[in-house]
């Protein structure tokens, strides 16, 4: 591809936090795959990426990347809450200067979302410094005085829940991304007799797999994809289901509207729900309409609602924008990157645990916990430095080391985030 693929942050990766605080809005799960990961697989070439500064070593490309503009070819937008790529055909091919913005986001002010854009590098170097700062708005203003606007209505993640609402139609769009090169139709794994199957044309399997009969794959609502993964003896995998490489299924229920993630553990119940990668949810205990980060770890038998007794809309509250109606019936929790919940927590309908917390203890936990929380009984926060270790000991048993760019995340979220938590030696709930 004779251009650059630039993905950048805009200001509605705040209505996504806390589960941006330690990750670009590109890196989000949504589908089998991230944005990030499906962009390099429609064009064969891993994207350059604008973040904020503090997420820059880790998933951008430094902090004024001026490599991008070296080579003298056209820089292509692309922002990184966009979910369905195919708006991207109209400014792949298109003339400089086009432009792709949208008025049918919740994030959009009054000049539209910036979606996406092929610019020249000298125009793209124009708004690169409003992007590094995630003011879109303000690059919006600069594009349409020199571009050609088109205005169109992509899927976008605004909120969390938009991750649960477009995983299902975005696994089976991912799945014709599949690797044909080791996933075959399930039929023609060696292991195929022992598998009860419903619509098996519809299910594709890693010819790596270990999925040990008896189990039920059942495609008839959905497609199914499995990876490099294994699958225990009386799993049921109803799709559409996504599990990737390094995936333990322990004689779980996954029902559809589901993707779990690389090198996680399952077990017990999960629906509607993804599981961002490196995670644990391995006993007993039900997930739905909910989503788990990287480097969780759910007790047995911990259980989400993810439906009021009422049958009223879920309210959720985010950070900056407090108390958020989302408008579903169904709706269960958001635990952001290395959360820890100890046996039998329940959690409501509309639960957020931010980064780092790790809750034990209670029956009931809080609806909303602020991130490195600590505690059940009483809530307190969690010292940095207690807990990088605790998640060193967790990466390294997964043969993953914590590097210092990622430690730097840590540390820069547990300050940005001490206000929430107050005094330090005092209950958080008082």
């Amino acid at each position: 591809m004779d251009q650059t693929i630039l993905l950048f942050e805009d200001e509605g990766y705040r209505s996504l936090l806390p589960l941006t605080y330690t990750r670009s809005a590109a890196d989000i799960r949504c589908g089998i795959y991230t944005l990030r990961e499906r962009l390099t697989r429609l064009y064969d070439h891993a994207p350059n990426a604008l973040t904020r500064a503090y997420l820059a070593d880790v998933y951008g490309s430094g902090r004024w990347p001026l490599q991008v503009l070296a080579n003298n070819q056209p820089i292509v937008l692309v922002n990184s809450r966009l979910v369905d790529c195919a708006c991207l055909a109209q400014v792949l091919d298109a003339p400089i200067g086009t432009i792709i913005l949208s008025d049918d986001n919740n994030t959009a002010r009054s000049g539209g979302t910036l979606v996406a854009a092929r610019l020249s590098p000298s125009l793209a170097s124009a708004v690169f410094a409003y992007l590094l700062e995630q003011n879109a708005q303000y690059a919006i203003e600069e594009l349409v005085r020199f571009g050609n606007v088109i205005h169109q209505r992509p899927k976008m993640l605004n909120f969390p829940w938009d991750i649960i609402d477009y995983n299902a139609e975005m696994i089976g769009i991912d799945a014709e991304l599949r690797d044909v090169s080791t996933m075959i139709p399930a039929l023609q794994h060696p292991d195929a007799a022992l598998w009860q199957m419903y619509a098996p044309e519809r299910i594709y399997v890693d010819r790596r797999a270990r999925i040990e009969g008896p189990v039920a794959l059942d495609a008839r609502d959905g497609v199914i994809v499995i990876g490099n993964a294994r699958v225990e003896p009386f799993s049921l995998i109803q799709g559409t289901v996504a599990i990737h490489d390094g995936v333990l299924i322990s004689g779980a229920r996954v029902r559809g509207g589901t993707t779990i993630g690389p090198v996680c553990r399952i077990g017990g119940e999960i629906e509607n729900s993804v599981v961002q990668g490196y995670s644990n949810k391995h006993h007993d205990g039900f997930f739905g309409h909910s989503y788990l980060g990287e480097w969780v770890n759910v007790g047995a038998m911990t259980t989400t609602s993810d439906l009021k007794n009422t049958y009223g809309t879920i309210k959720v509250t985010l950070d900056g924008y407090g108390q958020v109606d989302s408008g579903r019936l169904k709706l269960g929790c958001f635990l952001a990157d290395h959360v820890k919940l100890g046996i039998g927590v329940h959690l409501n309908g509309g639960s957020v645990v931010a980064t780092a917390s790790n809750i034990f203890g209670t029956h009931f936990a809080p609806k909303t916990i602020p991130a490195f929380t600590w505690g059940g009984e009483r809530f307190r926060e969690f010292r940095i430095d207690r807990m990088i270790e605790v998640a060193r000991k967790v990466m390294s048993r997964r043969n993953v080391t914590m590097t210092p760019a990622q430690e730097a995340i840590l540390q820069h979220v547990f300050a940005v985030t001490s206000s929430d938590r107050g005094d330090q030696d005092e209950d958080i709930f008082g």
